[in-house]
């Protein structure tokens, strides 16, 4: 199913002429989409929820606050619904697990195109000052960028094996690459 979803995302992307990042999901909703908006009394643990036979996200009256004070967190609840409307929207009253993450990894692929990050990542490589940004700030400013959450890019980007850091969770000790790592030590590797 993974590949199904990016190759869909990708044709999303393709066909709304989107070239470059950050993704506007409020705005892909209601003009690629045709979805509209509107704010509702949802579950207290939900953020927003799709209405199939409305053609609506409903924003939880309830956390709108929350939803604008962060920019990251909304734009991925938005992206997470037209997941549920691009993949699951015959299936009404579902919420199993399974559908929960597929429509987290439609969101993923959507916000945070794998093309576009390699790219953004690479300007990092391009200025030898950028290259020895903390990881921290890597990842911070590519979640800037992306308009998704610090967490949602360090997600992403552990996808990947880019030149971020590898860590042997034996010694603590870190290496910028992973030929270095390897070179070193047999240990674990978690890439951040």
């Amino acid at each position: 199913m993974k590949q199904n979803i990016e190759l869909l995302v990708n044709k999303i992307i393709r066909e709304a002429k989107i070239s470059s990042s950050p993704i506007n999901a409020e705005r892909l909703a209601e003009s690629y989409f045709g979805l509209d908006f509107d704010c509702g009394k949802l579950n207290e643990t939900e953020l927003a929820g799709l209405k199939v036979t409305e053609k609506k996200i409903y924003i939880n009256e309830s956390r709108a606050d929350e939803l604008a004070a962060n920019i990251g967190l909304k734009n991925f609840t938005i992206a997470h619904e037209l997941g549920h409307w691009a993949l699951h929207r015959d299936l009404t009253g579902e919420h199993t697990p399974q559908i929960e993450r597929e429509a987290d990894k439609f969101a993923t692929y959507l916000l945070m195109p794998e093309n576009f990050v390699r790219a953004e990542f690479a300007k990092f490589n391009e200025h030898r000052l950028l290259e020895w940004l903390p990881t921290d700030m890597k990842v911070s400013s590519l979640a800037d960028t992306f308009r998704v959450s610090y967490t949602a890019m360090k997600i992403r980007l552990s996808q990947w094996e880019l030149n971020l850091i590898y860590v042997d969770f034996k010694s603590g000790k870190c290496y910028l690459s992973k030929e270095e790592f390897l070179e070193i030590t047999t240990g674990q590797i978690r890439l951040f």
